[in-house]
């Protein structure tokens, strides 16, 4: 609305004021979603993806057309946005329960299980103005994901928290994709989306751009960034480690569901280094990778990623894709090491990335982006970022002459 008296007017007569200067969050957008599917949304940002979710959870009115939703939802867009900081978490567990369309006996039955999942312990009983950060988010996942949703709806992240509890909310999300449940996945983590999502959508300024199979919008909505010089990093990790320790940092001791890089190097022709030079299509690049995991979990796997200064992935190899799983010790410590013989690349400056996912490659454990740049001096004046093996032919006469 463009002014409060509107906004007042709008409230208390159920008008539909529409200022001339009315901004569109989202507009002429007609989507249906079936039973079972996992859709993606992706956009910059304002391009009305917060909108689209709010609308469906009802916290948001529609200025003009319907919203109809079949089936009980659950949302993890602000995780505990409805606790009571001066009431303990098992209160707020009581309270907030109901809203979510789960009934109080039904709540009672699972009480012990939410509490248990959340990991609170004996602070369940405490005011939850005293809980950390972590607690608090973990205490409100854990009730979201418990009253069995038909639709689940995401805002950025996969799971939440840290650790083992990381693992465990990743782990339920994908149990819960499983067993059928309608799943919004809203992110800028393109690689995410197109490995969880079964269908892709892209919004932009309020208006649907495309909608489809994940590879074939992604992979649009790639292209329009790269013309627009605006990349989100778009590979293996992005947006999805927030506590991620850089290659060689020292890490504090080890909690259950842990997995981390404790050293990356990358080599060009037996040099070590942060700054390497590459000769097209001669040099071979190395990229090791040392980790150390729970070994309670299956073998982490681990990814490599090549960009270009715009943050935009050149190219991408993962253990598991390339059917590699990664031997550990007792104490789950390995190392995995990649190597790129005549790298192709052509002139340019390329930065190299290193991940270490979940066995799956979609949860991402940990990540160290950037750790060499290598810089490729190509005498030759030809445009390109790769030279790719091919083999020339020559005939005499016209071809086709018998």
């Amino acid at each position: 609305m463009a002014s409060p008296t509107q906004r007042l007017r709008s409230a208390l007569y159920r008008e539909k004021v529409q200022p001339n200067d009315a901004f569109w969050a989202l507009r002429d957008l007609s989507l249906e979603i079936p039973r079972g599917e996992v859709l993606g949304v992706i956009g910059r940002n304002g391009a009305g993806k917060s909108t689209l979710l709010q609308l469906l959870c009802g916290t948001v009115s529609p200025s003009t057309g319907t919203v109809r939703v079949n089936g009980r939802i659950a949302a993890l867009l602000e995780l505990g946005a409805g606790f009571n900081p001066d009431f303990s978490g098992r209160d707020n567990i009581l309270l907030n329960g109901p809203l979510l369309g789960i009934s109080r006996e039904q709540l009672l039955e699972r009480l012990d299980a939410i509490i248990e999942f959340s990991g609170i312990g004996h602070f369940i009983d405490h005011p939850v103005k005293t809980y950390s950060s972590g607690m608090f988010v973990r205490l409100a996942f854990s009730l979201a994901t418990s009253v069995d949703p038909d639709i689940l709806i995401i805002d950025e992240a996969l799971s939440v928290g840290d650790g083992e509890f990381s693992r465990k909310s990743f782990d339920r999300i994908f149990a819960m994709k499983e067993r059928g449940t309608t799943i919004l996945f809203c992110s800028h983590s393109l690689y995410q989306v197109e490995a969880f999502c079964s269908r892709v959508m892209w919004l932009n300024e309020g208006a649907l751009q495309a909608i489809g199979e994940p590879h074939e919008v992604v992979r649009k909505y790639d292209l329009f960034l790269a013309g627009k010089g605006a990349i989100p990093p778009s590979g293996v990790g992005a947006d999805s480690s927030p506590t991620s320790t850089p290659a060689g940092q020292e890490t504090l001791g080890s909690t259950p569901g842990y997995a981390r890089i404790s050293q990356a190097r990358v080599g060009c022709d037996g040099a070590w280094g942060k700054s390497l030079h590459i000769r097209p299509g001669e040099s071979s690049l190395s990229v090791v990778i040392e980790f150390e995991s729970d070994p309670a979990l299956p073998p982490p796997t681990a990814g490599v990623t090549i960009d270009l200064p715009n943050s935009m992935a050149l190219t991408c190899s993962i253990a598991r894709t390339d059917g590699l799983v990664l031997e550990r010790d007792e104490q789950g410590r390995g190392v995995a090491t990649i190597e790129f013989p005549r790298i192709p690349l052509r002139k340019g400056k390329y930065h190299v990335g290193v991940y270490l996912g979940s066995e799956n490659a979609v949860h991402i454990y940990d990540n160290a982006l950037s750790i060499a740049t290598l810089t490729v001096n190509d005498i030759l004046p030809e445009p390109g970022l790769v030279t790719l093996p091919h083999h020339w032919h020559s005939l005499s006469g016209h071809y086709g002459d018998k």
